[in-house]
């Protein structure tokens, strides 16, 4: 779980292919395969990878929340 929403991690991510020159590019950089870029990028991937959002500058914490609203007392 991130700790905020995925869509802000493709930005951010599409952000940093725009300027690495492309997703090969940035594959080459940060050393996540170009495949994996791609997949993230499309929505195509169900999760994003830990090492992705780490590549991006960011640390993956856990966290707590409540399952339902009205359960916590």
């Amino acid at each position: 779980m991130t700790p905020f929403p995925v869509e802000e991690i493709r930005s951010r991510l599409a952000d940093r292919v725009d300027l690495a020159g492309g997703q090969r590019a940035l594959s080459r950089k940060i050393g996540i395969p170009q495949p994996v870029i791609s997949k993230v990028l499309s929505g195509a991937a169900e999760t994003i990878p830990e090492s992705l959002i780490n590549a991006l500058g960011y640390i993956v914490r856990p966290m707590c929340v409540p399952a339902r609203k009205g359960m916590n007392r």
